[in-house]
Parts: C-alpha cells; sequence; structure tokens
C-alpha cells in the first residue's frame, strides 16, 4: 500500500498529467460537443482511426513489456500516444499538427521529466579514474553501473541504481556510475557496447579483489547479451548484492571511537593550592 501512495505521489505532478492530457487531445476533441462541431465534419471517429488506435495499443504493449516500473510504462505509452495524435492532427491538416506539435515542445521544455530525488551514495568517474580506483584498494568492492544519457533504459533504471546504493553502501562495498558514451574506451576495457544500438546498456559490474565477480546482462557463450529486465528485486538477487553486502559487513573496518578524556579533579587542585598557602 506504501508503495502504490508513493507512485501516486509521483504520478500527480505537471509532466505526468499534462502528458496524459496531450495523448487523448485528439479523441477529445473529436468526440465532445461542441468542440468537434467547429474543428471538424463529423463527431466520431473514423474507422481508420479506431484502427490506428488499436494498432497503437498493441504496439504500447510490446514496448511496455520490460518497463521497470508503472511511471516509466506511462511514458512510453504517453510517447507513442502523442506520436499517433500527431499524425491524425495532421490528417486533419498542417495547421491541426502544427497546433499540436506546439504545446508538445511547450510541455518538453518547461514540463520536462522529474529526476529522481532521493538518497543516494553514488560515486561518478571521469575516464582512467575508474579502473585506478578499482585497482587502488582491492579490499573495497565496487557496484559499477554503465551507461548512456541517451538511453531510456538507463534513465528508467537510474532512481533504481541510486536508491540501492543508498541501502547498501558500505566503507567497503561502494557504488559508483560512469558515462560509457562520453568514455567509450573505459567501457570497450570492460567488454561493453555504447553504440547507438546496443542493447548491453546500461551494463553493471561487481568488482571484488579488483576483479569482475558478476555483471549484468550477461553475455552468453557466443559473447552475445542476454535480455535483461531491471528491476529492482531482480537486480539484487541476480547481480550477487546480498552476498556481497554480508561478506563486507564481516570485514568492514569498525570506526575507531575517539578516546574519552578523563575530567580534572578541580577540588583536588584547590585543596592542594589552599595547603600550599597554609
Amino acid at each position: 500500500m506504501t508503495g502504490f501512495i508513493e507512485t501516486a505521489k509521483s504520478f500527480l505532478v505537471p509532466h505526468y498529467i499534462f502528458n496524459v492530457l496531450l495523448c487523448f487531445t485528439y479523441f477529445f476533441l473529436k468526440t465532445t460537443r461542441p468542440m468537434c462541431t467547429f474543428l471538424f465534419y463529423d463527431c466520431k471517429l473514423e474507422l481508420k482511426e479506431w484502427e490506428w488506435l488499436t494498432f497503437l495499443a498493441c504496439i504500447i504493449v510490446i514496448k511496455n513489456r520490460r518497463q521497470t516500473n508503472f511511471l516509466s510504462y506511462i511514458s512510453t505509452a504517453c510517447m507513442f500516444g502523442k506520436a499517433l495524435n500527431f499524425l491524425l492532427f495532421l490528417k486533419q491538416g498542417p495547421i491541426y499538427g502544427l497546433c499540436f506539435a506546439i504545446p508538445c515542445l511547450l510541455h518538453l521544455i518547461f514540463c520536462p521529466e522529474p529526476a529522481y530525488a532521493g538518497p543516494e551514495n553514488l560515486t561518478y568517474f571521469r575516464g582512467s579514474h575508474l579502473p585506478d580506483e578499482i585497482e587502488r584498494d582491492k579490499r573495497i568492492s565496487w557496484v559499477i553501473a554503465f551507461y548512456a544519457a541517451w538511453s531510456p533504459a538507463c534513465i528508467s533504471f537510474a532512481p533504481i541504481f541510486a536508491e540501492v546504493s543508498s541501502e547498501y553502501s558500505l566503507p567497503n562495498l561502494k557504488f559508483g556510475k560512469l558515462d560509457g558514451s562520453r568514455y567509450p574506451d573505459i567501457a570497450k576495457k570492460y567488454n561493453i557496447d555504447t553504440s547507438t544500438w546496443s542493447k548491453q546498456l546500461p551494463a553493471v559490474i561487481l568488482f571484488q579483489e579488483g576483479k569482475e565477480k558478476s555483471r549484468l546482462p550477461i553475455l552468453d557463450a557466443k559473447n552475445k547479451v542476454v535480455k535483461y529486465n531491471f528491476q529492482k528485486e531482480n537486480f539484487i538477487r541476480d547481480i550477487g548484492l546480498n552476498d556481497a553486502f554480508h561478506q563486507c559487513k564481516k570485514t568492514c573496518p569498525k570506526e575507531k571511537k575517539p578516546k574519552e578524556t578523563e575530567p580534572k579533579n578541580n577540588t583536588a587542585d584547590k585543596d592542594s593550592d589552599s595547603k600550599k598557602k597554609d
């Protein structure tokens, strides 16, 4: 129940509300009087429009099979919904299409998708800093996520990885990220493809004692990427994070407590001073 309430609160923001409204703009105007009488020849959807709507529903179901959460599902559905609305308005005339494209552009500029604002414990690496840090102290285990800013899958996975980092971080179990699209040489060193058509992003590698322990998505015998659904529970289980956490917790260096200074006995000092005076 708590998860549902949190999702509902995340959904009730201008970005998602206006996104959904834009998806239903054409169908609302085409079937609602008196708007439809001024804008269109009739107030009913044509057979071809129903066919396009059915086709859109099929596309949304296929594309959303591996979405990590409800908000990602809504974002993908709205993207295809707005594309269909634009085509339907454009079918009525170029002016109609332009009038719909303008609010879509304004929505993109002034109501962007809200970024993750929860707790995180991440280190962002640049270039060769990543391999240097992994080799510097092999007592520290690292969970590194390779991502690309243009990848929708990476954007969807970002809040999950940030949340996990805040829950599992230890002094000897750390989490980091590297933009593989900006540093393709480093990504290639770890056998990660960062090209535009790559199916390997996001990629997460667990390093223990300076060596790769596990990775997601995995590679098969032919070195091909096996598709993976990055949901929180699946990710924690398949990367072996619980085992790594318990191992690191056993060997985690204990923080040294500062020594407590003994309070001075002021009364004794005063007595000694008085004796000297006598």
